[in-house]
């Protein structure tokens, strides 16, 4: 562990009625890497000898090639052993990216399409979205590159777009002999869109097409983007889209230049890239992450790539069969690419989570992999640690690895503490629901220390109501008697207690059509925390004086440790709303010297 120099994260220890003492402390950093994880395979599935991901082409000696960062790598043995050979001139500055697209032509050309990590740039601390930050200053650029002799040298690239593009992966040849790639990039409005390129000559030159925009979103990954190609036999092209609205969303083409009936299809997705593949038999192969058995509603967990089959162009698909899933905390199977080695053999590699697996698609029947179940959590011991609040301070799981409490209770024990940390939030709670389950869920255990945080959505107005609300959730003087009467409770059962206040919130497209109505202020940057959730945080301050406990200031522990690393407040932030990881990891190490301080 690294413990930093004195920062100047404040925590408010409330010594007297009257006053309360501003401290600096120090911060123990507590960020554990989570060990690297094997993705489990299908019962039928059998690890592949080597690290490079797909997409992967056949050349015309039978050897495979794939890309790497500057370099295309050759097998001739199945994957055994590689050669590389150099992809750009000596001297070149050029990168390229691990989200890319590859294509042998049926005329024997190898045109790849990738973003050239070397020209990236942003605006400094990232400032998405922000007023003073031009759209046109995040720059990642769309490039193609091709060979004519399979891979033994190349051509200089070719720039197809400027603007920041988060992820191209498909590429396809249609029957006429076009070239269709799909790309994306950032729009003003402050969201990826698809941007499709089409080239008639083999990928010497390219022409834009339309721009496909869903509408949604207002973050550097919303927006209908990541997506994916397959003609039909009919001509027509389908493209499927990644979007957030938990389903992928389709549109159709006869050129691959015009684009028409973007919609929603009936493939429950969470969000990441769909892939298609035409096999050998004829027929169409999807590969996705589809919310996880175990978490059906989850819209965001990768844990399983689900594979489907369509014997009609994408219009039906079978049912889905899990081929690999990780379910370690965070864990991922995602960004795939599905190559047919050989009639029937199927090699499946992911960006991310590492998945290198082959397997024959006869086989897919033979097995399965069953339904994950989380852990049966231990019964707490007596003595131990609680954080007690709303969805801030609860586990997600797919969406955060390790929430405050776990990354508090792996400092503990780091040090040799024998303490545990249990956890006890629950989404969507006040402190007029905590109230209820407070005995029940938290006293029962006798803890020694318990960190009380609320405020979020007792200070809800819910403007977005029909007739919409005029008031708070929980008036602001019940909030603040119901945290009196929980830190009393937990006083007269002996232990300890810290509050915890609200974080700060910020805006993203969904909760401005949700919240963007006075009292809120839509227009400012902390227009959804300031003008209402501000006079409870003021209000939890005053009471910890009062009661002499102390207070961990969550906008003031972010703000000091972003001076520290760089970025924005959405740098701590999922969804605008809750912590992401390190927000998460902000605030635990933070909070280890508040919990030992008040254990001493």
């Amino acid at each position: 562990m690294t413990c930093l120099t004195e920062s100047a994260t404040m925590v408010s220890c409330a010594m007297s009625p009257s006053k309360s003492l501003i401290c600096r402390v120090l911060i123990l950093a507590t960020a554990l890497p989570l060990a690297a994880v094997e993705p489990v395979l299908h019962p039928s599935g059998e690890r592949m000898p080597f690290d490079h991901q797909g997409p992967f082409v056949t050349t015309k000696d039978g050897s495979v090639l794939c890309l790497e960062a500057q370099a295309a790598m050759r097998s001739s043995d199945e994957g055994m052993t590689w050669t590389a050979t150099p992809l750009f001139a000596e001297g070149a500055k050029d990168r390229v990216s691990s989200e890319r697209a590859l294509l042998r032509t049926r005329e024997g050309v190898i045109v790849g399409a990738y973003m050239n990590l070397a020209e990236r740039r942003s605006p400094e601390g990232w400032g998405w979205g922000k007023k003073n930050v031009d759209w046109r200053g995040f720059v990642l650029p769309t490039y193609t590159i091709r060979s004519t002799d399979d891979g033994k040298t190349w051509e200089p690239p070719v720039k197809l777009s400027e603007p920041w593009c988060g992820c191209v992966h498909s590429l396809i040849q249609l029957a006429n002999g076009r070239l269709v790639l799909a790309g994306q990039e950032i729009i003003p409005e402050w969201r990826h869109a698809t941007v499709m390129f089409v080239s008639d000559d083999l990928g010497k030159t390219w022409q834009r097409g339309d721009v496909l925009d869903y509408g949604i979103g207002a973050h550097d990954h919303a927006g209908s983007i990541e997506g994916a190609l397959l003609e039909r036999a009919d001509g027509s092209v389908l493209l499927l889209l990644r979007t957030e609205s938990g389903f992928l969303w389709e549109a159709t083409s006869r050129d691959g230049l015009k684009w028409e009936g973007l919609k929603q299809t009936n493939i429950r997705s969470v969000t990441c890239c769909p892939q298609l593949a035409r096999l050998g038999d004829g027929r169409a192969a999807l590969l996705w992450n589809a919310p996880p058995r175990h978490a059906p509603q989850s819209n965001t967990s990768r844990a399983e790539l689900s594979l489907a089959f369509s014997e009609n162009d994408g219009r039906t698909w079978s049912d889905p069969v899990i081929v690999a899933a990780n379910y370690a905390g965070g864990g991922r199977v995602s960004y795939p690419y599905l190559y047919e080695r050989r009639p029937g053999e199927l090699w499946i590699t992911t960006m991310q989570g590492g998945l290198r697996m082959k397997m024959n698609a006869e086989d897919l029947g033979k097995g399965t992999l069953p339904v994950y179940e989380p852990p049966v959590a231990a019964t707490p011991r007596p003595g131990g640690i609680w954080l007690f609040g709303d969805s801030t301070t609860a586990h997600r799981p797919g969406a955060v690895e390790k929430v405050a409490s776990v990354r508090l209770d792996e400092a503990l024990q780091s040090i040799g503490s024998s303490l545990s940390v249990y956890n006890s939030g629950i989404g969507g709670n006040t402190t007029r629901d905590a109230l209820k389950r407070f005995e029940r869920d938290v006293l029962a255990h006798r803890p020694r220390v318990v960190v009380i945080g609320f405020g979020i959505n007792d200070a809800a107005v819910d403007v977005w109501k029909k007739p919409p609300a005029t008031e708070s959730r929980v008036p602001l003087a019940e909030y603040r008697e119901n945290l009196r009467t929980m830190a009393m409770k937990t006083k007269e059962a002996g232990a300890k207690v810290v509050f915890l206040s609200p974080n700060p919130l910020r805006w993203t497209s969904l909760l401005r059509d949700l919240y963007g109505r006075s009292p809120y202020a839509p227009d400012s940057e902390t227009g959804f925390d300031t003008p209402v959730l501000e006079s409870y945080r003021e209000a939890l301050r005053g009471l910890a004086a009062e009661l002499s406990v102390p207070l961990l200031e969550v906008p003031q522990v972010w703000t000091a440790a972003l001076a520290k690393k760089g970025g924005t407040i959405d740098t701590f932030l999922l969804d605008g709303m809750h912590p992401n990881d390190a927000g998460h990891e902000a605030t635990a190490a933070a909070l280890l010297p508040v919990v030992r301080g008040v254990l001493r």
